[in-house]
């Protein structure tokens, strides 16, 4: 295995045009930046990445990404479709950067725009993970005790908890399942090329916290993130005020 000097560490954005619940999501206002510059600022601060590229079908995006000093890869409009999956169009870039000349690519990085509130930190938190267990790939979780709450309900309407309603454990005893965040995935080169997934093998958890995972989904899902960035720039602003609240952990 080369060194984890020696890697050639590339980040990867996977950015289209289209949306389908916030129309252009990828450029939305968020605190006064476009959502996608909170991904691309995350993949340039982090100090284990070598290289990072723009994924995108559309113009608007990727002047936006040259702006911030970031290559772009000009995505087929096939593989920029609602329906088409990530993995293909991950394949495409990793594909046109190699013909670039510089040679095969040792790790990818996968970071989707919707995850602005995930940090450079954690992208090397990620790769550094992978590259110190020599693991196919690393995925980004959270701690989620929702599970346990689900149910079922029948043909008649009857709802069918699996649990005791008489001995529901309080909150605090639920053990937590992981949930997949779509913050940050690290991988292979072979894991992507040779299963044509950007999750398997040997694989290994980046535990976040709650407000590192959110996806943005919708417009709730982008006003909360506004929330939190705000309250974070307001901890950061000097200030005289007494019994301010703090910031949310690992959002500096």
């Amino acid at each position: 295995m080369t060194p984890p000097e020696l890697q050639r560490v590339v980040a990867v954005i996977p950015a289209r045009g289209g949306s389908q619940r916030i129309p252009g999501k990828n450029l939305a206002p968020l605190a006064g930046r476009p959502l996608l510059s909170y991904t691309i600022e995350a993949a340039r601060r982090a100090h284990l990445v070598s290289e990072v590229y723009v994924s995108t079908d559309s113009d608007a995006i990727a002047e936006v990404a040259r702006q911030q000093g970031v290559a772009v890869v000009d995505r087929p409009a096939e593989l920029a479709t609602a329906e088409a999956p990530t993995e293909p169009a991950l394949f495409h870039a990793v594909s046109t950067i190699e013909r670039g000349g510089r040679g095969p690519v040792d790790v990818i990085v996968l970071l989707q725009p919707t995850s602005p509130l995930r940090s450079h930190r954690r992208v090397d938190e990620a790769i550094d993970l992978l590259l110190t267990t020599g693991c196919d790939s690393v995925v980004g979780v959270v701690a989620d005790i929702g599970y346990y709450f689900l149910g079922d309900i029948d043909a008649q309407g009857q709802l069918k908890v699996g649990y005791d309603p008489h001995q529901r454990l309080r909150t605090q005893r639920i053990p937590p399942r992981y949930r997949e965040n779509g913050a940050v995935y690290v991988m292979t080169r072979q894991q992507l090329i040779e299963r044509q997934c950007r999750m398997g093998g040997d694989m290994r958890a980046l535990i976040m916290e709650q407000h590192e995972s959110i996806d943005i989904d919708d417009w709730l899902d982008l006003r909360l993130c506004e929330t939190i960035l705000e309250h974070n720039s307001a901890q950061r602003r000097p200030s005289t005020k007494q019994g301010q609240a703090e910031a949310w952990p690992g959002s500096h």
